[in-house]
């Protein structure tokens, strides 16, 4: 395995006349990398047809240690990042962000590459940037992870998009203007929140260019909790009380003691097996088959009952599917799912498309359990999105060299600067040294009347980044 660790730092940014830094730091550490057969070999072993999927390009892995706003403070978080080798040096990358599903040892998270963390390489090698978050609590974060909280799932998205932008201008790859939005279970959910949160906040930096949601509990307070709550088992009782726990630690008012839910001995025991090294069978192994032996006498009653009990608050904070998708969104679930009743996403569809959605359906995988369902629906959801992608126009490409284009007059004493040797509608972005986005717009004049003297990073749609003073 080989290890490398790049760390952007206000000191490459005085060294280097292409690079800036965000306000939050970010390392990426090299931690495999695959060649295009590999990738071709894992291709066919999850049965990939030639005729729908080409392992095209060689793939580096990285784990990415970034910070991210949670709760009152700044905390470090980590991410898995792949990225395609050998590809057209003119042309910025699409951007897929998949989140994974549940688990419960931190090291079962993308960035230490198990699980989910190898579909990175698949995903990564037709010529897309895949960016796979841990979530809090999960890789190298040792607090305890909120489950299925729809915030901290899109916020863990979010900030390592930003930390990969950054990093991209040391290791060479820059992201276009697709971005891309799928996960399964507890992925699908955090997909749907991370989808929304890029539509309403961060749409001129990120904009949404399609998103594949698959099996995931949008509804949680109606649909998940209800069913749930209607049956006399649960095929995974470690999912229910990793929600209690793990809500109660972000929000703090789910219960005071844990006996408020749980009967004896869970009550005592649970808290011990969430610690981020024991797995989900030991879990279930521990728990019984009955939630009636499980949960306290009348707390089902009660939570039925008592729409504002503080866990029925907690559910709907953490529904993800009232917000009408701008961009095509396509659903997909299987109908003998047993730990995501396939209900959520006929919810979230029909709330959508009433309320002014035009381009969101669903997709039906069939009769399949939630387990039998994964793998059609990941790659179904994949190659969905790709049908979106327009590739880079190479030749166009090559006639710009990214360091033959320049900005003038620089300084821009008049505070009106032009980009010479660009297209007429090229697209750029305006950062400050600090990394934050001061101006979007497209064209070759930047007009910077308003702004305050100093350095400024103009940044281009493929074409590289320059620095230019404002006197």
């Amino acid at each position: 395995m080989m290890t490398k660790t790049y760390t952007f730092s206000f000191v490459t940014l005085l060294l280097a006349m292409t690079t800036y830094t965000s306000t939050l730091a970010q390392t990426a550490e090299l931690l495999s990398s695959y060649t295009s057969d590999n990738i071709a070999n894992m291709a066919t072993y999850f049965q990939l047809p030639a005729s729908v999927y080409t392992a095209e390009y060689g793939v580096d892995a990285y784990r990415v240690t970034y910070e991210m706003p949670y709760l009152d403070s700044t905390i470090t978080v980590s991410g898995a990042m792949f990225i395609p080798i050998g590809t057209d040096k003119g042309c910025s990358l699409p951007v897929i962000t998949y989140m994974h599903g549940t688990i419960f040892k931190r090291t079962d998270a993308p960035s230490f590459l198990s699980g989910e963390g190898s579909l990175g390489y698949l995903m990564s090698s037709p010529g897309y940037i895949t960016l796979m978050p841990d979530y809090v609590g999960l890789g190298i974060s040792d607090l305890m992870h909120p489950y299925v909280h729809a915030q901290s799932e899109a916020d863990a998205g979010v900030y390592l998009l930003q930390a990969a932008e950054t990093l991209g201008l040391e290791l060479g790859f820059s992201f276009d203007d697709e971005f891309y939005s799928t996960g399964y279970s507890q992925g699908g959910h955090a997909s749907m929140a991370f989808s929304r949160e890029l539509q309403e906040n961060w749409s001129e930096e990120y904009p949404l260019t399609a998103s594949a949601p698959l099996s995931g509990p949008y509804d949680i307070s109606g649909t998940q909790s209800i069913q749930i709550a209607e049956s006399d088992t649960y095929s995974n009782p470690a999912y229910i009380a990793y929600n209690i726990i793990g809500w109660n630690s972000y929000y703090g008012n789910i219960y005071e003691d844990l006996s408020e839910i749980f009967q004896e001995p869970y009550a005592t025991g649970l808290p011990a097996l969430f610690d981020g090294d024991t797995d989900a069978a030991t879990i279930n192994a521990y728990l019984p088959d009955l939630l009636s032996d499980m949960l306290q006498q009348g707390i089902i009653e009660e939570l039925t009952n008592n729409p504002d009990h503080p866990f029925n608050i907690a559910a709907q904070d953490n529904d993800v599917y009232q917000w009408v998708p701008l961009s095509p969104m396509k659903m997909y679930y299987c109908t003998e799912d047993e730990q995501v009743f396939y209900q959520n996403a006929l919810v979230a569809e029909e709330w959508m498309n009433a309320n002014g959605a035009t381009s969101v359906v669903t997709s039906n995988g069939g009769a399949l359990d939630h387990g039998d369902c994964a793998g059609p629906a990941i790659i179904g959801g994949m190659l969905w999105m790709q049908t979106y992608h327009q590739e880079c126009e190479s030749v166009e490409v090559n006639e710009i060299d990214e360091f033959v284009w320049s900005i003038a007059p620089n300084p821009a004493i008049n505070g009106i600067t032009t980009l010479h040797g660009l297209p007429l509608n090229v697209k750029w972005k305006v950062r400050d040294l600090a990394g934050r986005m001061i101006q979007i717009g497209e064209g070759v004049s930047i007009n910077f009347s308003g702004f305050s003297e100093g350095m400024f990073l103009i940044e281009t749609e493929k074409w590289g980044t320059k620095r230019v003073l404002l006197n």
